[in-house]
Formats: C-alpha cells, structure tokens, sequence
C-alpha cells in the first residue's frame, strides 16, 4: 500500500451569507476555528473572557478548502481517505464532483480509480454551514439546543452545561492510498475462554477479495516480542477463522487488579507482513443476577428505590468480572479534549489519560454527546489499565430515528466504532445512546431511542463485535432505564431533585441527602467545584475573579430549563455546607472544597456498601474548554482540581470510611485487593481543634474485595467533636472522619516550605487541627487538599505543569469551625 500524505498547508475561503469572502491558509488536519484564529480573523486567545464569542459571527459560512497534489504511475485502485468531514461537504477533484458528506462522526474513503490525473491534480472541499443546512428541518426536542438532532457530527459543540458554542466545520487527516499487491484484511479478535493454562483466542479475517491459492503465516508474538502461535494456512476464501490457543497466557486486567499485557497478531505472505494488530487477552462478563426476596440488598432496594423514576419490583446488580475477579469500577466520563479541531491530540491525550491513572481511575465513559475517539486514546487505555464505555453519539434529544436517512447513518457510523476499538481489551461494552431513553422499558413497544439501537446499531455490533454487550442506552435497566435498583444509573438523572433540596433543605443533612442516590451501578455522579486560581488567570482578569461575576457564569455555563443558573446553586450549596463566604478569596477556596467534599462522601458510600453498589463514574473526568466552576475533575489546562485529589485518595485500594447510622459509628477498612494485614487507631478531635482523645488501635485482618467493619461505637461524640480513623499497614495510610451535620470551616494558619530544588513542599501544622491545607500552582502535586492533626507535618512532591509555565505555589489551610 502506498501512501500520499495530503495534509498540511491547504488554501482556504470563507464564504459569508452576503457573498463577502476571506482567504486564508487552511491547516489540514483542523477546523475552521483554528485556520480563522491563525489568520486573524477571530482572537489569538479564544478562551479570555466571552472571547468565544466572536466564533459565532462565522456560524453561518461556508467554506471552500482546496489543495494541489502531483501523481505518476499506474494504479488498478486508489482511493483519498478523510479521517474525518465535518460535515456537510461535496468533494471534487480536477473540477469533478466525486463525494457527499453528511456525517462529522465517521471515516470516509472516497473511489477515485481512473480520475487520477498524471502530473497535477486539484482536490477541493466544501464545507457548508451546518445550522444552515438544516435551518428547514423541523426542530426536535431536546436539551441545550434543538438543530443538533438533526445532525450527524459532535453534539456538544452546539454548548451544553460545561461549554460553549463552538460551531464550525473542519477535514481531518487526508491521505492518498495506491493498492499494490494485497489490500489490507479487516481483523477481528476475540477471547473465548482463558484460565491459568491456556486461552483460546478467536481470530476472523475478511479479505478483501478471495484470494487465489496463496498460503499464509498466521503469528500472534506475546508481550516480549516471543512467537506463542505460529500458523500456515491456504486461503482461497473470504474469511478465514482461526482459534488459538495461547499456553500459560498473560492476562490484562484493569488497573490496580493486575497487568496490563499487549499481545500482537500479524500475517505474513511470505516475508511480507500484511497486517499488525495488537489485542489483550481477556474475558468481560456482566452479571445481573436478582436479588432474592427479603436478602440485605433487596430490602436496601426497597427503602432508596426513586419514587419518580423507579417502578421494579424485583431487583438486580450490575457486576463487571474480567477473567472472573470481580471489579469495582472506579471511573469518570470522558468528553472530547478540546471544543473544536486542531490537528493532532495525542500528546494531549496521553497527558490527561495518564492522571487518570495516577488517580486510579480504573474506567472511563465515552459519553455520547462527544467523539469516537482516536486510535491512540483507545491504544493508551489499553496500555493504562483503563476499561473503556463507549456511548454511540446522541445525547439527550428526540432524533429522527422515525427516518431511513437516520438509521442508515447510525449504521455507517456502528460499523466504523467496531472496527475502530473492537480489539481493544479496554473496551467492556457499547451504549446505544446518552440519556435518550431514560422513561424507556424493556417492557415498552416503543421509547425514545428504542429504533435507533435496534433498528440501527445493534444488528451491526452484533455481526462486528458479537462478543461484547451492547446496551441499548445509558443508564439501562428495569423499568424504568432511569431506575436506581437495577442495571446502570445516572443521578445526573436526580439532579432536579438535588437542587430543590439545595434550594429548600437543610444543608447540614448533605450526608444524609446523598444516601438518597445509592443505586447498582453509577454510570453518572455529578459534582461541581471551582478551578485553581492560577488557572482562573489564564482566562479572567483579577476583577472579574474577586469583584464580578458575570465571567464566573459565562464559563461556568448552565441548563436553560433550571430555575437558577448552576453557579448560584454551587454557591447555596457550598454556604449551606462550608459555611458564609467571609471574602472573595475565602469563597473561591470553599468553591474548590465543595467538590472535594461532595465526591469523598458519595465515593466512600458506593466503596462501603460495595456489596449493593459495583461501580461509580463521576460526571466527568476532563473539560472541553475553560470552566470557571464545572464538573471535571482535570480542569481544562490538564490541572487537577481538588476533586481530583479526592477521586485519588478514595480510589486507593485500600482506605477507612466512617458511617453513623441508627445511633452508631462504624469504621470501614474498604479493601479492592488481596487479604491485608491492617491497623485501626480511632480518635475524637476536641471541638476547640487543638487535642485529641484516642479510642483506641485496633489489628485486623481484612478479607478479599471487602468492606469490612474494624470498629462500633455509641454516642461517642460530644457537640463539636469529630471522630479521626487512620489505617496504616504495608501499602501505606489513609484517614477517614466523621462530623455531625454541616462542615464549617475558616481560614488557619500553617507552617510550609518549598523545596523548589527537589520539587517538595513540607506543610505543617500548629497547635491546631488542620482540616484542610491545600496548595495550588501551575502543578500536580502527589497528594493535596489533606488533613494534620495538631503538630503533625507531611510532605508532598509536585511537577511542573505539562505546558512549562511558572509553577508559582501558594497554600491556604482551614479547619473546623
């Protein structure tokens, strides 16, 4: 196979309404966005302030691309390849129309055997404004706004809760391809059953014609680069089946459950290699097995199931087994890395991906309102220890899945995913849709979604990937799909409810409040906190910080259809919980410990009752685009917000948990892996925050994938008073507590020095307790936003943020009011 690279400098128009043009020097692979910033038609920093803005002025254009190439030679077949169009397009090459796209979402290869030219051929693209073209369709029903549904191509650039508008048009990697002898055989890989002697790999190719009479060498090379399989075969079909048995196979497992190995599947004809594919070898199964009447389970069920969304009778978990351990899935939802195209992402990726596994994030959810993504994100997954979700691309709307034109896209775009990721070992299983179908039942004829992932998507994953679950939507299971006792579950689905009780409730019961949210299987937990203030600059001056909200609210975004915008019920909440704000500087922290707080409560819950619950996946891990105070984890210029300490520190595989219930205080060891040896000190802080009454130690030996009980007491806190428990052993230390009611903090002074040498900071308290000391910079540190005791001292590392700026450390610390 041949290849001519067709990317780089294009030439590029811009077509206004009026017919006004603008020329520009087009970068391919990209968007509009990036080419117009690079020509000085929108603003170098598009993130400052209501900069975006300005991207709106373009939204009605259409655009012409055009790019000259030369070719020699002879060629039965060539067709140009664009990883992506988005999306409305005709292409033509020396002056004739030769392609139509109407899809953002998928690959295109384009025939142009016999329409190469000798010498100089001229390629064009045009891009149509994609709220114009379908400016004449009826608008469907749907969240944020109604054009996109009609619409094949990334849903959120059309804004959503976290982002702005961003609507454009763009052409990904393009790529001339000449066959030479053997085209490329599409390859299928899949694990049958493995245990500690051997596993059978099963291995379909389909070439693309029969082949005549040629034996093939069939390789499969384990992660060392030894030969485990070693194969000769005649081939004179069209698809060929191979089973494999691979001895002694080393098996890929997430994160922080074992390796992560990479096997590699290559045919040979002759000397020359036809193809590569690398695999892991590994078996998902997804249990739901019902609860039995009356067991602990089904009567929790009883008592939290949601009165508005909730109508099973009978009760059901959602277990994920890889290679039969079973897995607590400890995740987060990923979205697309940037609001628009700019070429190459990987290094970006790779950089966000590899925090995720620092943190311990064992699984990600594509969601659906994104991207297919890239070869290399699936690739680092796989390599990280990371299972991977992935929605097909709707979310939250009525979509025309009533039309043929419709399905048939679905079709076209289910057979691209498939054969984009399908031999990942990250990837666990498919999801029809986002949110679609949330009143939906297995029970019913007809829901929305229902066409799209049977009449569209399901037979296609079905035949391409038949050994991995498809689930016609997220969430999914009994009746209804919203449903909290059975199969997976959004409690974004719940938000309403959550905020009128912001809104109307006693803020001091938050604890209680989120116990209201247990469910099976969280494929959504949404929690939002506020951004560092290094990187609150890099998109807001100081005023618009300390002394104006209205920037606060323009990156914060939020949903039309609240009563209040998302950050004033942040802010009800954060008072209600933490405390007034007292200052500026004093609500911005308490803005970032919100978050922290919110994911330490409902991540220890899920971890305690592991039993109950099999898995929680915040909403969501990464940001699309400067957010003041959103939901990620990772703020947009890859820093970790406080929440993202959090995840780290509950994600750990071992840590303590405290829960007061009926009258009693128990303290959990919480333990994702093998039998360990641990120790438990109890402590009670006094309510001046400046001694400590110790309960007592306590050794214990904590069973396998537990939550175990280490401690129970009674009325052991007096007014003011907080229970401490620390767990200590061979894999390290973590501390849990305990306070009744709200959370009050205030400002406390701390000692610290930095290490600027060796990258450490040493914090430090004085004669009182420290609840929280946090430091903020242009960093990663390797452990933030903790607690120390009365004189107790820790110290941490940190790194320079990826893009090279000025670390410039600050650390603010509060305790307990």
């Amino acid at each position: 196979m041949k290849f001519v690279d067709l990317c780089g400098a294009w030439r590029g128009e811009c077509i206004f309404s009026n017919q006004e043009r603008l020329e520009f020097t087009a970068d391919v692979p990209g968007s509009t966005i990036k080419d117009l910033i690079n020509s000085g038609y929108l603003p170098s920093d598009l993130f400052w302030r209501d900069n975006a803005d300005e991207v709106l002025k373009f939204e009605g254009c259409s655009y012409i691309y055009k790019k000259s190439f030369e070719f020699s030679g002879e060629c039965k077949n060539a067709l140009i390849r664009f990883e992506r169009i988005d999306t409305y397009a005709d292409v033509f090459l020396n002056g004739v129309k030769i392609y139509h796209s109407e899809n953002g979402n998928i690959r295109h290869d384009i025939d142009v055997s016999g329409r190469l030219a000798q010498g100089n051929n001229d390629l064009e693209v045009c891009l149509y404004s994609p709220s114009e073209w379908v400016k004449d369709k009826p608008l469907r029903r749907g969240a944020f706004t109604q054009e996109r549904m009609n619409t094949r191509r990334m849903q959120c650039t059309y804004g959503w809760d976290w982002v702005a508008r961003f609507l454009c048009c763009g052409i990904g990697d393009c790529t001339l391809l000449i066959p030479e002898d053997v085209e490329l055989p599409d390859v299928y890989i899949a694990t049958l059953e493995s245990d500690s002697e051997s596993a059978t790999v099963r291995v379909d190719i389909t070439f693309p014609y029969e082949y005549e009479g040629r034996v093939l060498e069939f390789l499969i090379f384990d992660p060392y680069g030894d030969v485990v399989y070693r194969f000769l075969k005649y081939c004179d079909e069209a698809l060929v089946r191979l089973d494999c048995d691979i001895q002694a196979p080393r098996l890929w497992y997430p994160l922080g459950y074992g390796d992560q190995p990479i096997y590699t599947f290559i045919i040979k004809d002759g000397e020359n290699p036809i193809c590569a594919e690398s695999f892991g070898i590994r078996t998902v199964k997804i249990m739901q097995i019902k609860d039995k009447p009356g067991d602990k389970n089904h009567q929790l069920c009883l008592s939290i199931k949601n009165k508005e969304y909730d109508f099973n009778s009978e009760f059901s978990g959602f277990v994920v087994k890889i290679n039969g351990e079973r897995v607590f899935c400890k995740g987060a939802n990923w979205v697309p890395c940037l609001p628009y195209a700019t070429g190459n992402i990987d290094e970006r990726q790779t950089e966000i991906l590899e925090l995720c596994a620092e943190a311990g994030v064992n699984m990600l959810r594509v969601w659906g309102g994104g991207a297919f993504e890239t070869r290399h994100f699936y690739d680092e997954c796989s390599r990280l220890g990371i299972m991977v979700t992935q929605d097909f691309l709707m979310a939250c709307g009525a979509y025309p899945e009533e039309e043929e034109w419709f399905i048939e896209e679905l079709q076209r775009e289910a057979l691209y995913a498939a054969r984009l990721c399908r031999n990942q070992p990250c990837l666990v299983w498919w999801s029809g849709d986002n949110e679609n179908a949330v009143k939906g039942s297995d029970l019913d004829a007809d829901y929305r979604g229902r066409r799209s992932a049977y009449k569209g998507i399901a037979p296609v994953i079905y035949r391409e990937d038949p050994y991995r679950r498809f689930l016609p939507s997220s969430p999914f299971g009994g009746n209804m799909y919203a449903s909290n006792t059975v199969g997976t579950t959004h409690n974004t689905q719940y938000l309403g409810q959550l905020l009128e009780y912001i809104e109307n409730g006693d803020l001091s019961e938050y604890k209680e409040e989120f116990k209201k949210y247990r469910a099976r299987f969280i494929a959504e937990e949404p929690q939002l906190g506020a951004v560092s203030l290094p990187t609150l600059r890099r998109f807001m001056t100081d005023e618009d910080i300390f002394d104006n909200e209205k920037m606060w609210r323009y990156h914060t975004k939020s949903n039309p259809r609240l009563a209040k915008e998302l950050f004033d019920y942040l802010c009800q909440m954060t008072e209600g919980v933490l405390g007034r704000f007292s200052d500026p500087h004093d609500k911005l922290f308490k803005l970032q410990y919100m978050q922290y707080e919110w994911l330490r409560v409902v991540m220890e819950q899920a971890r305690r009752e592991r039993e109950l619950c099999s898995g929680i996946v915040f909403w969501m891990m990464n940001d699309c685009w400067p957010a003041a105070s959103g939901w990620s984890l990772i703020d947009f210029y890859n820093i970790p917000k406080n929440a993202f300490y959090s995840f780290k520190r509950c994600a750990k595989p071992i840590i303590a948990s405290v829960d007061f219930d009926g009258g009693v205080y128990r303290v959990y060891a919480i333990n994702d892996g093998e039998k360990v040896e641990i120790t438990l000190s109890v402590k009670i802080l006094s309510a001046d925050r400046r001694s400590i009454r110790e309960c007592g130690a306590f050794e214990h030996l904590i069973p396998k994938y537990s939550a175990t009980v280490v401690f129970e007491g009674e009325e052991l806190l007096k007014d003011g008073e907080v229970l401490i428990a620390d767990v200590e052993g061979a894999f390290g230390r973590d501390r849990a507590f305990y306070r009744h009611g709200g959370l009050e903090i205030a400002p406390v002074d701390i000692d610290f020095d930095i290490d600027s040498e060796n990258c450490e900071i040493t914090l430090s308290a004085k004669d009182k307790y420290v609840h929280a000391v946090t430091a903020s910079g242009n960093a990663v540190f390797d452990d933030n936003c903790f607690s120390l005791l009365p004189y107790e001292a820790r110290t941490v590392s940190y790194r320079p943020s990826a893009d090279g700026l000025p670390i410039d450390i600050s650390v603010k610390a509060y305790t307990l009011v």
